[in-house]
């Protein structure tokens, strides 16, 4: 018989990605959890990260929950961007800014530099995020 072969390689690790800071940015938004599944969820993503200029796998729901609808967010800035775009930009935004350009009736937000560091690891997809009651 023919000698077995081997295993093939692991993928490569991914590259690591540059510096930078997170940020966390609470949306309360009209709305019921039931009503914000999974692709509400994609949707509003991409549309954070056009609204800050970062790359979609930048931006993460990290939860939503009730009370309307509690959205997390967070959202890398690499620090070649130049570290204030994105921390203006969420201290600036009105409720109406953020309602027209994410495509959600915004209620209130709150702001929050979490720290300087790579991005989170992006969720995974078809896992269910939401809950409905």
């Amino acid at each position: 018989p023919p000698p077995p072969r081997p295993l093939p390689s692991p993928p490569p690790p991914s590259p690591s990605p540059p510096p930078g800071t997170a940020f966390t940015l609470s949306l309360t938004i009209a709305s019921t959890v039931a009503d914000f599944g999974e692709e509400e969820q994609a949707n509003l993503t991409s549309a954070l990260a056009n609204f800050f200029g970062v790359v979609e796998s930048y931006v993460a729901i990290e939860s939503v929950t009730a009370a309307s609808v509690v959205v997390i967010a967070s959202i890398f800035e690499p620090s070649q961007v130049g570290g204030a775009g994105v921390a203006a930009l969420m201290e600036q935004a009105t409720a109406a800014q953020l309602s027209s350009a994410l495509g959600v009736s915004v209620e209130a937000k709150a702001v929050r530099k979490t720290h300087a560091s790579p991005p989170p690891a992006p969720p995974p997809r078809g896992g269910g995020g939401s809950s409905s009651s």
